[in-house]
């Protein structure tokens, strides 16, 4: 398992460093969906996506919508276009109405998508060392994480200590937990770093490794505690990289 890489990493959050565009107070919840175009037919969804962020221009959508792409693992070429920073109350009163978004959805673009699954994510701020940003990264590491049936427990105990080292030691890496709460398998956690290029995936020499943070944090023992509780907890663990599409995304104007 390559968490102690993974953790290592310096990033910052996505999820958490957008809601400033969304509104006052943002809440916690994202909604994804992750489209994926049809064979051959990549070009004609791209300008698909292009003329609906003109429309979402001419509707004033006050809410911002974000287009990723994914560049590796099992989902590559898969889109994810998101809504961020959302209350459940707030799908109650879209910033443009579900039916005509749709609508807008069926002419411009659904023609060329071969699957469309829709989840909801919950950011985790308790355990997340998150650096506000005024504007996506261009690229995100995603790490998925599932978690053994009983386990979640010991799952979120590990990563809360392991925050609560980090907070105790001055841990430099900025990062975000995010769990699946709808659309998917039960147990499933998610961890995001960001990159501003491609060079700052490279490994860095100057930051402890989150087994050494911890070390110092709490001593030896209790470090070994934490990391029998952390891998007996996990299933597997992916990971994926997805690029930022400013050219396909939606901006509400400040």
């Amino acid at each position: 398992m390559k968490i102690g890489r993974v953790l290592a990493g310096i990033g910052v959050l996505l999820f958490a460093a957008l809601p400033a565009f969304a509104q006052q107070t943002p809440g916690n919840l994202a909604s994804i969906e992750f489209q994926t175009p049809k064979n051959g037919m990549v070009k004609q969804y791209e300008a698909g996506r292009k003329a609906k962020v003109e429309w979402h221009k001419q509707q004033n959508d006050s809410q911002p919508l974000l287009v990723w792409e994914t560049l590796t693992g099992d989902d590559t070429g898969t889109y994810l276009v998101e809504r961020v920073g959302q209350h459940w109350a707030d799908f109650d009163k879209p910033s443009v109405p579900d039916a005509a978004d749709l609508e807008e959805f069926n002419k411009e673009i659904s023609t060329y998508v071969g699957k469309l699954v829709t989840r909801y994510y919950e950011f985790m701020p308790k355990v997340s060392n998150a650096e506000q940003m005024g504007m996506p990264p261009k690229f995100l590491e995603v790490i998925i994480f599932n978690v053994r049936a009983g386990h979640d427990a010991d799952f979120r105990s590990a990563i809360a200590r392991i925050h609560e080292g980090g907070e105790k030691t001055k841990w430099p890496p900025h990062y975000a937990w995010y769990t699946l709460v709808n659309g998917g398998v039960d147990g499933e956690y998610v961890l995001t770093f960001a990159h501003p290029n491609w060079a700052d995936f490279e490994d860095k020499p100057d930051v402890k490794s989150y087994r050494d943070m911890i070390k110092d944090a709490f001593g030896q023992s209790e470090a070994d505690s934490i990391m029998r509780r952390l891998d007996s907890s996990i299933e597997r663990s992916t990971s994926t990289i997805i690029q930022f599409r400013p050219d396909l995304s939606y901006m509400p104007a400040k």
